[in-house]
């Protein structure tokens, strides 16, 4: 053939491509997920709260509805891969399923598939090992082929009886880490035991039950016996199953799985901008021009508000989510290009003994006096970058003696804080409860250190997700060798 007819073949597959994943099509599909999960999900389940699965979830779930998300990754369910990641603990989840009775977790999936690893695999395993500890620290009989439950239309039986065969190994990997109170967490679920569920468009689990004779609902509500001795973990994927990922039905190019990698599409578009101007997103018609035009309208809108807070004299604009670790110890979230001048560090100094700041785009102003500077300790380290978790490990000999140098002498707590809240600060934070605490969190005696190992580390992370309630810290593998290598 031609050369020049292949290069114009080639030039028009681009286009089509580029056409399907647009920026228009992709909100598109989000919103048609969300009107499924909207208007099937949660009335069938409407007893259950919804969490969204970080990162992908939170786009189709309305902020208005959810208090709470997790985090598991579809990794730690890829074949011959299957783990139990005390990195990725979710332990938080557990006083939402013993309020209400379970929970729907929300994902998506991409390029065809109909349930991601997630949901199918990584979750399952999740419960399965924690069913299997309670069932252990209550003296109840394990079966371990009767633990697991993965959905057989995505999970082949070979594939199932392997992961089987893994979850004594998993089990005992967790208990050896002594951070999960098994006979607890029975004894707060009224002695049930986690049992996934699959849902997805067209799943019979989402059969409203109808009259035979008119047709007509008789009852939406999706409902267990009353005697039933399982909390049910509802897994939603919203995306419905396309071939090749794309589906041109419904008036627009839908993409299955819109919402993932969504750096590489969103032209700076966040999730909590996208619910904020959801009507607007609702109503929106014409080009994908336009709908650029709304999204660069959105995104430069939330900068002008960040720098307005950049130069901002108040604590609650500068910093977020300020939470109590210890009577010595608070954690924060600061936001990315602050710029520090005097007023707000007068603003601390009423709070805080120290600031310990973890970024590389915070810095102080040319007004900052000697004194100021010596009060907050900034250091050029930014989470979610493997390289600053990797340059922590040289950084910490300076924090560790910043730290101890008042920490038995202090009347007002050191801050310590990150741009995100869960990676570099949580790291830090961990180097001060394993050098200066017990277990329990109380002060050891001035001069002397306590008994440090991988496991006492990793227990100190448990008792801070758990702390937490809530918020999904997540250090990173980095920064955790970072800890380790520096503690040990």
């Amino acid at each position: 053939m031609d050369k020049n007819i292949l290069r114009s073949l080639d030039e028009v597959k681009k286009e089509l491509r580029k056409e399907d994943r647009s920026l228009r099509n992709r909100i598109e599909s989000i919103l048609f997920d969300n009107n499924f999960l909207e208007h099937k999900v949660i009335p069938t389940f409407h007893k259950f709260p919804v969490v969204p699965n970080e990162r992908c979830g939170v786009w189709y779930c309305d902020p208005q509805n959810y208090k709470q998300t997790s985090y598991f990754k579809s990794t730690d369910g890829h074949i011959n891969q299957w783990d139990f990641n005390t990195r990725r603990l979710n332990f938080h989840l557990f006083p939402l399923l013993a309020d209400n009775g379970g929970i729907i977790i929300v994902d998506s999936t991409r390029r065809g598939k109909k349930i991601p690893d997630a949901l199918s695999k990584t979750i399952p395993i999740w419960c399965a090992v924690l069913n299997g500890l309670m069932l252990k620290d209550t003296n109840q009989d394990i079966a371990y082929d009767q633990l697991l439950y993965v959905p057989p239309e995505t999970v082949s039986s070979s594939e199932r009886s392997r992961m089987v065969k893994r979850l004594p190994e998993l089990i005992e990997k967790v208990e050896r880490l002594n951070i999960f109170d098994g006979k607890a967490v029975y004894e707060s679920l009224n002695q049930r035991l986690l049992r996934p569920f699959w849902i997805y468009p067209g799943s019979d689990l989402l059969e409203s039950s109808k009259d035979v004779f008119t047709g007509e609902i008789v009852n939406q509500e999706w409902s267990l016996p009353d005697d039933s001795d399982i909390i049910p973990i509802i897994l939603c994927t919203v995306s419905y199953q396309a071939q090749d990922g794309v589906d041109k039905r419904n008036g627009f190019t839908y993409h299955q799985g819109a919402a993932d990698d969504h750096e590489l599409w969103s032209n700076g578009l966040e999730p909590d901008m996208f619910w904020k101007h959801i009507d607007e997103f609702k109503a929106m018609k014409g080009s994908d021009e336009n709908i650029e035009q709304l999204v660069d309208e959105i995104t430069k809108e939330e900068e002008v508000k960040k720098l307005g807070q950049k130069g901002s004299s108040s604590i609650t604009h500068a910093f977020e989510n300020i939470d109590i670790i210890t009577k010595e110890i608070q954690l924060a979230v600061v936001i990315d290009g602050l710029t520090i001048k005097r007023a707000l560090v007068e603003e601390l100094k009423k709070s805080f003994s120290k600031v310990i700041i973890l970024s590389d785009t915070v810095k102080l102003s040319d007004d900052i006096d000697n004194n100021s500077i010596s009060f907050i300790k900034i250091y050029p380290l930014q989470s979610g970058s493997k390289k600053s978790s990797k340059k922590l490990r040289t950084k910490l000999i300076e924090i560790d003696q910043d730290v101890r140098s008042i920490v038995y002498d202090i009347e007002k707590p050191i801050l310590i804080c990150c741009n995100s809240g869960k990676d570099m600060s949580i790291g830090v934070i961990l180097i001060v409860l394993s050098k200066f605490y017990t277990q329990n969190w109380q002060l050891v005696e001035e001069g002397k250190t306590p008994s440090i190992s991988k496991i006492t580390i990793r227990k100190h992370l448990t008792t801070v997700i758990a702390h937490l309630q809530g918020r999904n810290v997540n250090p990173s593998r980095a920064t955790l060798n970072s800890v380790n290598s520096y503690l040990m």
